[in-house]
């Protein structure tokens, strides 16, 4: 009977069980940034990066919404995302990490400083909001009010289906963040501001509008 064991890839420990090589990683490698196959991706080219750029973009946009009960805690998912490019756009930030064992990538950005990351990243400045034309109202990514800061987070991980012999690999490209809405005006500046809204709610997370958008 041949006995499984499971290796850390970024050590020389093995373990018995996926289990315990997970509790592992989480306890000697929890921001681990080194990718072991790293030497064998290719790097994509700015056409496959703006192909991809612009899908992220499309998805994030197609989910703000300007109506009050559409808001709150988002999660898309865009399929056969590749790997290499999902590094080129996010291994350089301070919250990325890799988690080999369930084959995982994840980038957390957190609060308006962050949000100025993704603009940059995505090479698009009103990535994060949503304007309606004919009401001046905007759905836009929540990362910052009075209340606090919230999270927007990315996660890529492996999937594979086993048939006939052969094993299928694609990638899996994960979005969880908070949206919120508001009326918008126009102040003597020119500069957007929201209108006075009560704060509202969406499940068990409060939400309230931003004293000011920028």
């Amino acid at each position: 009977m041949t006995t499984c064991t499971f290796p850390c890839l970024l050590c020389s420990k093995i373990y018995d069980t996926k289990k315990k090589l997970q509790s592992h990683e989480r306890t000697k490698h929890k921001n681990n940034k080194s990718i072991p196959h790293y030497h064998i991706l290719d790097k994509p080219s700015e056409e496959i990066l703006s192909f991809y750029r612009d899908a992220i973009i499309i998805r994030l946009k197609s989910s703000l919404e300007f109506n009050r009960h559409s808001i709150g805690k988002k999660h898309i998912v865009i399929d056969a995302f590749s790997e290499s490019v999902f590094l080129s756009l996010f291994e350089n930030e301070n919250s990325f990490k890799y988690i080999p064992s369930q084959q995982k990538y994840q980038c957390i950005l957190e609060g308006a400083v962050d949000g100025e990351i993704l603009k940059s990243i995505l090479k698009y400045d009103q990535v994060i909001f949503r304007e309606n034309k004919n009401t001046s109202a905007k759905g836009y990514i929540l990362l910052e009010d009075n209340d606090g800061q919230y999270k927007l987070t990315f996660i890529w991980r492996q999937k594979e289906w086993k048939e006939n012999d052969r094993l299928f690999l694609t990638g899996i490209l994960s979005i969880n963040f908070i949206t919120n809405s508001g009326g918008f005006i126009n102040d003597e500046e020119n500069q957007i501001l929201p209108s006075v809204q009560e704060s509202s709610s969406n499940g068990n997370h409060i939400l309230h509008t931003i004293n000011k958008y920028n």
